[in-house]
């Protein structure tokens, strides 16, 4: 059983958005400025975004773990 790449794609997204929040957070502690912790924040998300689908796709492929329907 193979996931969609929109599923993949879903899941990735929503996950970023809720760990941009953290990094954000973190990223603001540390500077004390918006405009340092926005930039940490979204660059953070892009990389880790495209890495994240990367790595799905690849455990995609993996059967280990696995159970056949029925």
């Amino acid at each position: 059983m193979t996931e969609a790449h929109y599923r993949s794609l879903a899941k990735a997204g929503s996950y970023r958005v809720f760990a941009t929040s953290l990094v954000f957070a973190i990223a603001f502690l540390y500077t004390g400025t918006f405009d340092a912790a926005a930039k940490i924040g979204i660059t953070a998300a892009v990389g880790k975004t495209l890495l994240y689908y990367v790595w799905e796709r690849i455990w995609n492929t993996i059967s280990w773990g696995r159970r056949s329907p029925g």
